[in-house]
């Protein structure tokens, strides 16, 4: 027990052990100054010998007691400043145990889906044999109508050269063509390739014609512009699948085309037959290439009287998988709002409650919201200069760091204001903005970690 509630005991009972008379006096002495002498009192003299030693007893026990306390206050706020700073403590180490999860948790699965295997798109039937492709078509021509020609195959082959995104949605391609025609096909049947996805059809320009036996072959050069749909929603881990969609030009005539596989020295994907090894495509790594089937249905019989209305048809693709290189994106879309976050931990560390802390650092409340106001317009910059760029139809992955950085912002300079306003609140009296900071990179890394597991897994 401390010395103060053992003096405190003693003069709890010598005062009540005191008569009226003498607990009068005492109060009386005690009210008016706790170091006054009781003979300079009134009503001291008239007490009895006794009532007045039980008074400076109690007045002795009371400036005793007044000394104590003073010697054990020191201790005691040690002791209090030892155990608020070992709580402290304990809650930072929670802060970065929590926040290193939260990040290699995110690191985790972002590498796990970069480096995953690629896939052809769902839709897309392989082909690598001409038993393959022979099987498909089997199963999946449409028989010919009364009185019609049995179909006609025309084995094609590419050789890409050339690739560009000249936009989100837009590729430029360039390379060779051929296709061989047996001689005992239709003189009339035209040479060539239809690409129904190209903003303007390609000029074929013959490079050569090579008749032999059985057959003729004849190859072009070209030039592309495709528009297509690629899915940004994982941007900067997601995947583009390049495809050339080919129709023959007399489509009309019950006419399909198969790929020319012996033309290819290795049909394996990710050898990427067709694909010409010097190709530059700046951003990007070619993951595979490969020849694919997909079903079509159209609700017109285009004009002609060849083609069935509401029939699926099969369609021969020629499709390149690259993926993106992330050293570009990383710099140029996510260095700013890393930064700014960084910023405004600095910003919400110097926040106090304490003037003397904020003049040291030249910091104001005030004036973090006009500095909040400055880093949202900067972050508000870059934020549009990626939608335009990707122009995608909903949100994208790398977007929620964006848009977290906003919150933090508003969240910022909210704290500031209500540090002037209501300097008095528990957050502020008790831990001077304590929980504000220690929550600060959790609550962000914990945030990026539940839209990954959002946006790649559920």
């Amino acid at each position: 027990m401390q010395r103060s509630a053992l003096i405190r005991e003693e003069l709890e009972d010598t005062v009540a052990g005191m008569s009226p008379a003498a607990r009068a006096v005492f109060e009386d002495i005690k009210s008016r100054d706790e170091n006054a002498e009781p003979e300079f009192l009134e009503h001291f003299d008239a007490l009895t010998p006794i009532e007045r030693t039980n008074v400076t007893k109690a007045v002795g026990h009371l400036k005793g007691l007044a000394q104590a306390e003073a010697a054990e206050d020191p201790a005691e706020d040690l002791e209090h400043s030892k155990g608020a700073s070992r709580r402290h403590r304990h809650l930072w180490i929670g802060s970065v145990l929590i926040s290193l999860v939260c990040l290699i948790a995110v690191g985790g699965i972002s590498l796990s889906v970069y480096t995953a295997p690629t896939r052809p798109d769902r839709a897309d039937t392989v082909v690598r044999t001409p038993d393959e492709v022979t099987r498909y078509l089997g199963a999946h021509v449409p028989a010919p109508v009364r009185g019609a020609k049995p179909p006609i195959f025309i084995p094609t082959g590419l050789y890409i050269e050339s690739i560009e995104f000249s936009g989100p949605y837009t590729v430029e391609v360039s390379g060779q063509i051929w296709q061989r025609y047996a001689n005992d096909l239709p003189k009339d049947l035209t040479r060539g390739v239809f690409l129904p996805e190209a903003k303007v059809q390609p000029t074929l320009k013959e490079v050569y014609r090579e008749q032999r036996s059985n057959e003729e072959v004849t190859g072009w050069t070209f030039h592309a512009t495709l528009r297509e749909q690629f899915d940004y929603s994982s941007y900067p881990l997601g995947r583009h699948q390049i495809k050339l969609r080919m129709w023959h030009p007399d489509y009309q005539r019950n006419v399909y085309l198969t790929p020319d596989l012996g033309a290819y020295a290795s049909l394996d994907p990710a050898a990427v037959p067709g694909v010409d090894p010097a190709l530059v495509l700046e951003n990007w790594d070619i993951q595979q290439a490969f020849f694919s089937y997909r079903t079509h249905r159209y609700n017109t019989d285009f004009g002609t009287t060849g083609y069935v209305t509401d029939q699926l048809h099969p369609e021969l693709y020629y499709s390149i998988a690259v993926k993106r290189e992330l050293v570009t994106p990383f710099i140029s879309r996510t260095i700013v709002p890393l930064v700014i976050l960084v910023l405004l931990f600095v910003v919400v560390t110097v926040l106090s409650r304490n003037l003397e802390r904020l003049d040291d650092f030249g910091v104001r409340p005030g004036a973090v919201v006009f500095t909040g106001a400055a880093l949202f317009f900067a972050v508000l910059v870059g934020h549009n200069s990626l939608r335009d760029e990707v122009k995608a139809p909903g949100l994208i992955y790398i977007e929620s760091l964006y848009i977290m950085t906003y919150f933090v912002i508003l969240a910022v300079a909210f704290n500031s204001v209500l540090l002037v306003g209501r300097p008095n609140l528990r957050l502020f009296r008790d831990c001077d903005n304590l929980w504000v900071r220690v929550l600060y990179w959790p609550v962000i890394w914990f945030t990026l970690l539940v839209v990954t597991l959002l946006t790649f897994y559920i």
